[in-house]
Parts: structure tokens; sequence; C-alpha cells
């Protein structure tokens, strides 16, 4: 079961890509450089090694909901 902040966190994410697609930014790159900056281990990588792929996967997830909402 997600927590308050969980379901928070997924929307923020959410909230994120879509104003960067509504601002005309390359989303695309904006996520490839937000992956790499968790696998990349950058001063911006928070999570343990075994979260990595997970941080990766909701980047991903959050991206196909803006989509989806997008296109609703």
């Amino acid at each position: 079961m997600s927590t308050d902040r969980e379901i928070a966190l997924e929307q923020a994410l959410v909230a994120v890509i879509a104003a960067s697609e509504a601002a005309g930014a390359s989303t695309k790159d904006l996520l490839d450089i937000a992956q790499g900056l968790i696998i990349g281990k950058s001063p911006f990588q928070k999570v343990e090694d075994r979260h990595i792929a997970m941080a990766c996967l909701e980047i991903s997830n959050a991206h196909a909901t803006a989509l989806s909402l997008k296109s609703e």
C-alpha cells in the first residue's frame, strides 16, 4: 500500500514531466539525464544501489502516466 508521501511524490513527478512537455523542452533528454544522474553516482543520487533500478522505473512509469493523461 502506498503512503501519502509516495502518492504525492508520484503526482509531483508526473506534473514535472507534463510541465516539461508543455514548456516545449526535450522531455526525452530530461528523462535520460535524470536517469543518468541516478545511475552515475552523481551528487543527486540519494538512494542505495539496490533502489537505482526502481527509481529509474518510476521515472519511466511517471512519463507513461503523463503521456496517457495528455491524450485524454
